[in-house]
């Protein structure tokens, strides 16, 4: 009987190792540290599920040369640049557009605007983040880098 669950768990990890789709696809970040400040969940209060019902703030220190990773958002995602500077690339047209401190973005929302963030400057870049997203909604979905010079 033992042996057939550990064959049978064998199977499971080899099966999923193979189904799984490989996570070289992704681009991951690096030099980037997280702090979550605080998330508020109100879905169930909200009788319209369509709208936002998740807000999740964080403060996100970028470190020279450090990249957020090509990702996309699903829900609104408004950001405030405190220190430093942040430069972001957008796939459709891989033009950067540098955000210094004092300067505030927001985020195209779907898969449609794959874009990475990145610290060029000499300093850690610091941002304030607020996501606006529907429950169960991830904050952001890793994606492969698109062909940008």
């Amino acid at each position: 009987m033992r042996i057939r669950r550990v064959v049978l768990v064998g199977a499971a990890v080899v099966a999923a190792a193979v189904i799984t789709e490989p996570a070289a696809s992704a681009t991951p970040s690096s030099g980037v540290t997280v702090e979550p400040l605080t998330q508020v969940d109100v879905s169930a209060f909200s009788p319209f599920a369509s709208l936002p019902s998740k807000f999740t703030f964080r403060r996100i220190t970028l470190a020279p040369g450090g990249t957020l990773g090509w990702h996309y958002h699903d829900g609104n995602v408004l950001a405030f640049v405190t220190a430093g500077e942040v430069t972001r690339y957008e796939a459709a047209d891989c033009l950067p557009v540098t955000y210094f401190a004092g300067q505030g973005l927001s985020e195209t929302v779907g898969p449609d605007h794959v874009h990475v963030g990145r610290n060029l400057g000499t300093v850690p870049a610091e941002l304030y983040v607020a996501y606006l997203n529907r429950a169960n909604e991830p904050l952001f979905v890793d994606a492969p880098a698109p062909d940008c010079p």
